[in-house]
């Protein structure tokens, strides 16, 4: 079979355009494609490098105020001491009776437990990772200066011992306490050198005795693993232990001593009319 002249051409003339449409998309669209993402990478790259630069040339900026806030954040430490116990509680109650005075009848104290912070909000402003960064340093050649190292431990940078939890221990007092005891006993909570807060305070009037009987509940604070600090006990030195009287005592609050005083005027009326 002949073929014309003419159909052959129109023949390669097809295969061409074929060709160079396969070209296009087999070989010249995913090199533009890989090329745009390599400049896009290229872009985000030389962003964080010229963030990290800048926050190099501020370097002794950043490790004063790190120092700065080290030294607020220990003051505040100081504050707190390492651990509350048992006897902590025991003896704030002993002062509540002796300062208010109150009477107190009983006294709960609960586990010490974290305390779980409210509206607490996280950091979102740091999204650089940490291998990055250490990339970064090891082509400038910044993780392996001594002498850098040596600045950032005296500007108080290493944290990683630094304190962080603060819990907490709650005292609970069950009493009856006169208005005035009430006010004393409160200050007295206030005034205390350990951190603590009232965290709930009821009171009611007690028509049998004619005083006000109570509930207060105290959160004491601590911040265990401070370095350098260790736990103080408490002194009971002051607590008076035993008793002279094996049997025991009443002890008479408010009006109840006036009623017990007309009560008995009115007995010695009684014995005397039954003498004469």
């Amino acid at each position: 079979m002949k073929v014309a002249k003419r159909d052959i051409l129109l023949l390669l003339g097809l295969i061409g355009i074929l060709a160079g449409v396969g070209s296009y998309f087999l070989v010249y669209q995913p090199t533009m494609e890989d090329a745009e993402a390599l400049e896009q990478e290229n872009e985000e790259l030389q962003a964080r490098i010229n963030d990290l630069s800048s926050k190099m040339d501020n370097k002794d900026s950043y490790i004063a105020q790190t120092e700065s806030m080290n030294q607020e954040m220990e003051a505040i430490f100081d504050m707190f001491p390492v651990d509350v116990r048992e006897e902590d509680g025991v003896l704030l109650a002993i002062n509540q009776e002796l300062i208010a005075p109150m009477m107190i009848s009983s006294v709960g104290i609960t586990s010490c437990e974290p305390v779980v912070l409210q509206d607490s909000e996280e950091d979102v402003d740091h999204t650089y990772e940490i291998d990055e960064i250490e990339e970064y340093e090891a082509q400038e050649g910044i993780g392996d200066d001594p002498v850098a190292a040596s600045d950032a431990a005296a500007g108080g940078v290493d944290n990683s011992n630094m304190p962080s939890i603060l819990m907490d221990r709650s005292v609970t007092m069950n009493y009856l306490v006169a208005y005035d005891g009430l006010k004393r006993g409160i200050k007295n909570i206030t005034m205390q050198e350990n951190r603590m807060s009232i965290n709930n305070l009821t009171v009611s009037y007690d028509e049998s005795t004619g005083l006000l009987s109570g509930t207060t509940v105290v959160d004491m604070y601590c911040i265990p693993g401070q370095p350098g600090k260790t736990y103080v006990e408490p002194n009971f030195s002051s607590v008076l232990l035993g008793s002279d009287n094996i049997f025991g005592s009443i002890e008479l609050y408010g009006g109840g001593l006036q009623l017990l005083d007309n009560e008995a005027e009115g007995e010695e009326g009684e014995e005397g009319e039954e003498a004469e």
